[in-house]
């Protein structure tokens, strides 16, 4: 069964394809249920916020989907890994949900989801077949890859925020590269990053992408200064 959800999350309609097979293929969906329960919980898990238009596994499958299309050239192994950070990145929603008041309306919260994420993926990373190297990688995407909602292409006094710079890619870079290859794993989390704002609400995202494209244009500003 590995290799089936592989074949969907690697395909170019996971979405669908997931549906199909969740909902009609009773010994896929018995499989997936026991192996990572908690996909069955992002699936009950609305997100009523202004970021969003799905629910968590809705927003999660579409992350995938979106990912795909930034690796359609780079190896199996690296896009099988990307495929499952996304399908990861967001699956501690449900464990870390509240609801607050915001701006005078009540809207959904998952403070802290990256790290549950991480736990959770942790325990199912090794029964999918991937080595000691990829979880390690997967684990440190899923960790940081809300990273870009408190970075902001210009000055700022909320404490939370921090202003994009060269030195501040730098002190990402040298915080990645505890794990592997620190440019390169940027880089990859800069695809996580618009993964995951594609797959949120259009109206919200314009801001971060056009932040991460300018990023990526800094990353190449710093491989051509090594040369």
């Amino acid at each position: 069964m590995i290799e089936k959800l592989d074949e969907i999350l690697l395909s170019q309609n996971v979405v669908e394809n997931f549906y199909n097979a969740y909902k009609g293929d009773e010994n896929f969906r018995t499989w997936l249920d026991k192996t990572i329960p908690e996909i069955s919980l992002c699936e009950a898990q609305p997100q009523n916020n202004p970021w969003h238009k799905y629910n968590v596994l809705g927003h999660i499958l579409h992350s995938v989907e979106e990912i795909n299309k930034q690796t359609i050239n780079m190896t199996y192994e690296e896009r099988r890994k990307l495929a499952y950070v996304m399908l990861f990145h967001d699956i501690g929603k449900p464990q870390t949900h509240i609801t607050r008041m915001k701006d005078g309306k009540q809207i959904d919260s998952f403070f802290g989801h990256n790290k549950k994420s991480c736990e959770i993926a942790n325990n199912y990373l090794h029964l999918l077949n991937f080595g000691m190297k990829e979880m390690a990688d997967i684990q440190i995407l899923i960790f940081k890859h809300d990273i870009f909602m408190f970075i902001k292409d210009y000055p700022t006094k909320n404490p939370h925020w921090k202003q994009l710079s060269y030195g501040l890619l730098s002190q990402e870079i040298a915080h990645l590269s505890k794990t592997g290859d620190g440019h390169e794993l940027m880089r990859q989390l800069v695809m996580v990053g618009r993964a995951d704002n594609l797959a949120q609400n259009e109206k919200m995202t314009a801001e971060s992408l056009a932040m991460l494209d300018k990023i990526d244009d800094m990353l190449d500003d710093m491989e051509q200064e090594k040369e």
